[in-house]
C-alpha cells in the first residue's frame, strides 16, 4: 500500500519503511510525526482519491535525524556600480522514516 501526502508545498509518494527528507520539523530523533493531509491511498483494491484530502487517512512517521544541508553561496554583482554581495545559506532538514500508512475505515 502506498500514499501521497502533502507537507508544506511538497507532495511525497511513500510506502511503509521509506526514508525521506522533509523541511525542518521540531522534535528529537525517535519522535513520532503525523501527516494528516493525505491526497491518495492506493494498493490492494481501487485507489481512494481525496477531494481535496482523504478523510480518516494519515501517514505516521518517526524522526531519524535533524541536519543542515550543504552550504550554498549566493552572489550578486552589478557591473560598473561597485556593488558586490556574497551570502551563504544552509537549509535545515529532517530525515524521517515512514512507520505506517493508515487507510480510511
Amino acid at each position: 500500500m502506498y500514499a501521497i501526502f502533502e507537507d508544506g508545498s511538497h507532495q511525497f509518494r511513500v510506502r511503509e519503511g521509506d526514508r525521506l527528507i522533509v523541511d525542518r520539523r521540531e522534535g528529537e530523533p525517535g519522535t513520532e510525526l503525523v501527516f494528516p493531509k493525505v491526497l491518495l491511498v492506493a494498493g490492494d483494491g481501487a485507489p481512494v482519491i481525496g477531494a481535496p484530502v482523504v478523510e480518516g487517512a494519515k501517514v505516521v512517521a518517526k524522526i531519524v535525524e535533524q541536519f543542515r544541508d550543504k552550504k550554498i553561496i549566493i552572489q550578486k554583482f552589478r557591473r560598473r556600480k561597485n556593488m558586490r554581495r556574497r551570502n551563504g545559506h544552509r537549509q535545515p532538514h529532517t530525515r524521517i522514516q515512514i512507520t505506517s500508512v493508515v487507510a480510511p475505515a
